[in-house]
């Protein structure tokens, strides 16, 4: 069982040049593995282990800040549609949400959308024990909006009829943190 929509007919790499094929692979190569501890246990390491160093300044790193505020601040008298339209001129992805939106019919689909079902396509998370069992347990700590749509869109529609889902989440926003059980 697929848990990914196709894409429209029409977007196969062969319809991109060979520059844009090769960025785009680069760009989806990156993924990081992490192995089970050896006793088999996740565990997060006691509070007393952790940031036990004394406080260390990288001038490296401040001067860096420092110099990216400065570009900041000359940003302040620009025109605001003038500088959406270099925004997005310079961004390689910016026509991406909107044409998955269209190809997919994704529902409420955001980059954090997009990123989830990457991630469900990309590996293979969910364990074949609940296509088996019909039961899931989904625990998230994710960005919202947009999360948990690319959850519901990233499974087919009888996994999810024939499933008894428990989900979990925690929202983070800039304004405060939501917890939602399902």
């Amino acid at each position: 069982m697929s848990k990914c929509r196709k894409p429209p007919l029409g977007s196969s790499p062969e319809t991109f040049s060979p520059d844009v094929v090769a960025d785009i692979s680069e760009l989806f190569a990156k993924n990081f593995s992490y192995g089970k501890p050896l006793n088999n246990e996740w565990q997060l390491p006691d509070p007393s282990e952790i940031f036990t160093c004394d406080h260390t300044e990288f001038n490296a790193l401040l001067d860096l800040k420092n110099s990216l505020n400065e570009v900041k601040n000359l940003l302040s008298d620009k025109k605001l549609d003038e500088w959406h339209e270099h925004t997005a001129f310079t961004n390689k992805a910016g026509k991406i949400i909107s044409y998955v939106k269209k190809s997919v019919n994704a529902e409420l689909c955001t980059q954090a959308w997009c990123k989830f079902h990457e991630i469900l396509c990309t590996f293979p998370l969910i364990p074949q024990e609940a296509f088996q069992n019909g039961k899931l347990n989904s625990l998230h700590l994710c960005e919202a909006p947009g999360f948990l749509p690319g959850r519901n869109g990233g499974l087919e529609e009888d996994f999810q009829k024939n499933c008894n889902f428990l989900l979990v989440a925690d929202f983070m926003e800039s304004f405060n943190c939501i917890t939602i059980k399902l």
